[in-house]
């Protein structure tokens, strides 16, 4: 009786984790409100309970877990740092002139990083993990292309007054904007390529072929551009060791010269139009303009996540004639970043963000542990980071594209600190590892 107690304890133990990845993985693509009408921004019109209460019941598993698991030490690594941050984005939101709503972003956002910290420990196996992913998109897609064919009018932009015919036709499937579909659909297809190299070639040719397809009905340009993009600069990424550094670094503040530049600097505007490239971005650059005020309005602390745009002050603001003050967010994550946490807190942002996945590579790559799986976390990452140029995705909560970057640099520091102890975490490849280890022995330095 005791030996049977003790195996339906064990098997109960191993459903949890993979069931709470596969809710969280639904929960991030699917949503619990599929085809919701939303605005023009893209955020949902109204406040979901059954959302609520599925972010506090998913929290809940992932705490649970922690409590009963022997990969607790894992958790938010690196630890100094990221106590670091969440302190300074609490000192940032006392100090904020939205103070509620901006403790109110501290703790959704510390609830996400929590989330995306575990996500990882869950599948007892990289097969799993796939396994697990598959059915997860197949899903996503089965909803996205449901919609179009049989919800058009909810799962395709229609005209409205607010947008005129500038979004109309283009697909959104069940997500609540098409450049939130757009990115979703990328990442999809980094996950396509990733099963393709794990074996599963149909289904992982299958997931590629039908969120390409998707993300060119989008209509979003950026993530259009940047797939093939993504996959050239991870390709060479992987292979040119020494071009790593300039291509994440020099890249990053290239791009963010050349369109936040473009809006400051007159001379790179020029150049700009003159390579027939739209120098104001979709208009973002009389954001980017704005945005400068509230930097130096607050340089040290910033105004605390979600204290800036979207309060009644700028949303009432008559002095500006274009549509800046009623921004959802900066259309740049490092320039919210700036305006949300200041200096200070945009310095721990790009040592987290940038600096850290390049030590983490480092060390991977010296290991011989350059595996599928962790191509797979490059790829989401480097879009992740170039793509911040023109779309604010940090401490934004429900992203499922700031999930996936934490997601991947986390990924990455479990990859980079692989080693071959027994009863640790599976999600650890070390296919090109240069011993006979077997995979079920692998795990992770606490």
């Amino acid at each position: 009786m005791r030996v049977g107690t003790i195996a339906n304890s064990t098997k109960t133990k191993n459903i949890f984790p993979a069931t709470l990845f596969i809710l969280q993985f639904l929960y991030l693509w699917v949503s619990v409100d599929p085809y919701v009408e939303v605005n023009a921004n893209g955020s949902e019109n109204t406040s979901s309970l059954i959302n609520q209460f599925s972010v506090l019941l998913l929290f809940t598993g992932v705490i649970y877990y922690i409590r009963i698991s022997p990969l607790k030490g894992l958790i938010l690594q690196p630890r100094v740092l990221m106590v670091l941050l969440i302190l300074w984005m609490v000192l940032a939101a006392w100090f904020s002139n939205e103070r509620t709503d901006s403790f109110k972003q501290v703790i959704l956002s510390l609830i996400l990083l929590i989330n995306a910290s575990v996500f990882l420990l869950l599948p007892r196996s990289e097969e799993q993990f796939a396994k697990m992913v598959m059915a997860g998109l197949l899903i996503m897609l089965g909803f996205a292309y449901f919609g179009v064919l049989f919800k058009p009018l909810q799962a395709i932009h229609q005209f409205s007054t607010e947008l005129g015919d500038e979004q109309q036709g283009n697909w959104r499937g069940h997500f609540a904007h098409k450049n939130v579909a757009a990115a979703a659909m990328l990442i999809s297809s980094c996950y396509g390529l990733y099963l393709k190299d794990k074996g599963f070639r149909l289904a992982g040719w299958l997931i590629l072929f039908f969120s390409a397809i998707f993300l060119t009905h989008t209509g979003g340009k950026t993530s259009t551009a940047m797939l093939p993009l993504i996959l050239l600069i991870a390709f060479v990424f992987e292979r040119i060791r020494w071009l790593r550094w300039p291509i994440v670094v020099g890249g990053v503040l290239l791009i963010n010269f050349l369109t936040v530049g473009a809006a400051l600097i007159p001379a790179v505007y020029d150049f700009l139009e003159s390579l027939g490239i739209d120098a104001s971005f979709t208009n973002r650059a009389d954001i980017w303009r704005f945005a400068v005020n509230a930097i130096a309005d607050k340089p040290f602390l910033g105004h605390g996540l979600h204290g800036y745009w979207q309060t009644e002050r700028l949303i009432n603001n008559d002095t500006v004639e274009n549509w800046s003050p009623r921004a959802f967010n900066g259309h740049n994550a490092w320039v919210d970043a700036l305006i949300n946490l200041g200096v200070v807190g945009f310095v721990l942002i790009v040592i987290w963000v940038i600096f850290l996945p390049l030590i983490y590579i480092r060390r991977i790559t010296k290991r011989n542990l350059y595996s599928p799986l962790v191509r797979l976390y490059v790829r989401i990452w480097l879009f992740a980071v170039f793509s911040s140029a023109m779309e604010s995705a940090f401490f934004e909560t429900g992203s499922l594209l700031w999930f996936s970057c934490m997601m991947a640099i986390f990924g990455m520091r479990l990859q980079a600190f692989a080693l071959p102890q027994s009863g640790k975490s599976a999600m650890v490849s070390v296919e090109n590892e240069p011993t006979d280890l077997s995979k079920d022995s692998i795990g992770v330095k606490q």
